[in-house]
């Protein structure tokens, strides 16, 4: 639309000049051919170039025409054919200022000296502003391209020079090729001249050939465009990143600093995408593409990988991690999506060529280490340390006997007793799931189950916690001891489902137990994700007798404020905060005023990580309704449960009432 509205302008112009006699109307087509060549220049390196990056070898189709305007045109028209679709180009891309004084400046240089190798080689000029007016004179022609072909090869080794421009890429062949076309091309101005002479028909039929090879470098290359973009994003792709990579590494010097690679990936999109859903999910990677793109610092390609991955190229590597410690930040931001707030923390890993690696696929094999290593921690930039082979084969392979170990008899469950502070009476359990490779031993939980989210197969882990948990407090129940719970921790990735309710209700039914034996225990980031959602999830699980728990209170980006309107039962204080406050006084005071507002608000809180008896009392006398951790008891068998509920120190709880109707929201266990 740009193209065919700048045309319409330029042969409006021209028409009008024919009109009043200054040119012909062969001379005014001729015009409209320069702008459409220039601002649709066609791309050598089509086969690489997405939407959006300025590395190109653009294919100077537009020199003969632009050559041949100049020797027949007044120089007015020439500078205005070539200078207009430059200045709109600018425009549409955002190209800086110095950038475009550039090409504007060598544009015009281009146009000035033609016309001044015109002048000097022919006697006399042609009426009209025009310097060539007889076909004889086309050998002036052919020198004047030779010149024009000359000062731009000339300009732009000083714009290299000076670093207003990056040099050309790849060997000496693909360096040679812009200029070997560009002569070839430039040489088709006699032709054109000639034809100019002859009438319209004349010049179109002259041009057809130069138009042909002008189609071939524009519309392979604007396919190539979608086949190496994102289609979501309009980034680049993971293919033009190798490729473009390659490319920058061979034009590095090999003892020389080269180009730093970032790798990220978005903490927690997962759990929006399965919670919110995939059109929030998609927009919101709009949204992570659209900051990247304007990140301050060092100037980068950005690219997306796939899913949530992302990566930038800054050719200056010594500046890469400047860009990582910029992208963090940036990423530290909320999105605004609609009208909800989303909160999306990256992890960065970063790699330097060439002491990182010497080609594209060892390049972007370290950044995915470094970025490994960085979401160890989560939210934070990590430059590559070292190989880790061991660990990712490791990693590969857990992954795959996961889904063997689901469906065998590796995968267990612990119980962690909860206890009252004050008495140490045992009122419930947390199930936690554990695997016993064959091979490997115990497999911890912070290796496994974030391969599960990872996977998709979590949903049959947590089928697999639910039905075990819940078959062994039928058990203990069926012992005499009905008010004991069992908390189990759902994934996001579940609470986004609609038949979570159904499973959970199922599950109930066929051990014959009502909601009240159920604690479910959701994490922080679906609070913080969507809070109509979460007091969705939260009213349906509610309105099944079961009891909802926030666990790891206070490690995320929560707050009371969110859980006033959720109608949550339970907040869980993370370890974090617990183990260490007899020492600190400010993770005592962090926990005191939790306690005291939780209570305030009608909500049980469970402290973990207790690891000594000073803590328990501690929590005891600030009014903790449980406690759990290494000093009131380690994670232990269906068996191990039901010994200690026998034991004296669980006297009391066992009971011969009927079953609890729905507890109230505060309710502690024994009140069930």
């Amino acid at each position: 639309m740009l193209a065919a509205l700048t045309a319409v302008l330029v042969g409006v112009l021209s028409l009008l000049l024919t009109a009043h006699g200054h040119v012909g109307a062969a001379t005014a087509v001729l015009a409209v051919m320069v702008v459409v060549t220039e601002l649709r220049p066609g791309d050598l390196r089509r086969h690489r170039q997405p939407v959006g990056v300025d590395a190109r070898q653009p294919v100077p189709v537009g020199l003969g025409f632009l050559v041949t305007l100049t020797a027949t045109a007044p120089l007015s028209l020439a500078l205005l054919s070539c200078g207009l679709p430059l200045l709109l180009r600018a425009a549409r891309r955002g190209t800086p200022a110095a950038r475009l004084l550039l090409a504007v400046g060598r544009a015009a240089a281009v146009v000035l000296a033609a016309r001044l190798a015109l002048a000097a080689l022919l006697p006399s000029p042609a009426a009209g502003g025009a310097l060539v007016s007889d076909q004889q004179q086309w050998p002036a022609v052919a020198a004047a391209g030779l010149v024009a072909v000359g000062a731009d090869l000339l300009l732009r080794a000083v714009a290299v020079a000076v670093g207003l421009e990056a040099g050309r890429t790849g060997g000496r062949a693909e360096r040679l090729r812009p200029a070997v076309v560009a002569l070839v091309l430039v040489m088709t101005a006699p032709a054109l001249t000639i034809a100019v002479n002859g009438g319209v028909l004349l010049l179109l039929a002259v041009s057809l050939p130069v138009l042909l090879v002008w189609l071939s470098t524009v519309v392979p290359r604007r396919a190539g465009r979608r086949v190496l973009s994102d289609s979501l994003t309009g980034l680049p792709n993971r293919e033009w990143l190798q490729a473009c990579l390659e490319d920058v590494l061979a034009a590095a010097a090999p003892d020389e600093p080269g180009p730093g690679l970032l790798v990220l990936d978005l903490d927690h999109f997962k759990d929006v995408n399965d919670v919110l859903g995939h059109p929030v999910g998609d927009a919101a990677l709009q949204e992570v593409a659209h900051r990247l793109r304007s990140l301050p610092g060092p100037r980068a390609c950005v690219a997306r990988l796939g899913g949530d991955e992302f990566a930038l190229l800054v050719r200056e590597g010594a500046r890469a991690e400047e860009l990582a410690a910029v992208v963090v930040e940036a990423m530290s931001r909320p999105l605004r999506l609609g009208g909800r707030q989303v909160l999306l923390p990256a992890s960065v890993g970063v790699a330097l060529a060439p002491v990182h690696g010497r080609s594209a696929t060892a390049l972007l094999r370290s950044a995915d280490i470094a970025l490994y290593q960085a979401k160890e921690v989560r939210g934070r930039a990590c430059v590559y340390a070292g190989p880790r082979g061991a660990e990712g084969g490791e990693r590969v392979r857990l992954l795959g006997d996961l889904a063997r170990a689901v469906d065998s008899s590796e995968l267990r469950v612990a119980y962690q007793p909860q206890v009252d502070p004050a008495t140490g009476v045992l009122l419930g359990v947390e199930a936690l799931v554990r695997w016993e490779h064959p091979e490997l031993g115990s497999v911890a939980p912070d290796r496994f189950i974030p391969l599960a989210e990872q996977s998709g197969l979590i949903r049959r882990v947590t089928e697999l916690v639910l039905e075990t948990a819940l078959g062994d407090v039928a058990a203990w129940r069926a012992a005499g001891y009905r008010s004991m719970t069992v908390a189990v921790n759902v994934s996001a990735r579940l609470l986004g489902e609609e038949d979570l309710p159904r499973l959970v209700t199922a599950a109930l039914d066929r051990h014959g137990l009502d909601g009240g034996a159920l604690v479910l225990e959701i994490t922080e980031t679906l609070v913080v994700a969507d809070p109509e959602r979460a007091r969705a999830v939260v009213s349906d699980l509610r309105a099944l007798g079961c009891a909802v728990a926030v666990d790891d209170y206070g490690t995320g980006q929560s707050s009371l404020a969110y859980l006033t309107g959720l109608q949550v039962d339970e907040l869980k204080t993370d370890r974090c905060f617990v183990t260490g406050m007899t020492q600190d006084r400010s993770l005592e005071v962090i926990v005191r005023s939790t306690v005291a507002m939780s209570r305030d608000l009608g909500l049980r809180v469970v402290a973990e990580g207790v690891e000594d008896l000073p803590t328990q009392q501690a929590l005891a006398g600030l009014g903790c309704h449980a406690v759990q951790g290494h000093h009131v008891g380690d994670p232990t068998t269906a068996a191990g449960v039901l010994a200690r509920l026998r034991s004296p120190g669980s006297a009391g709880l066992a009971v011969t009432a009927a079953p609890a109707a729905p507890a109230p929201r505060g309710a502690l266990p024994a009140e069930r």
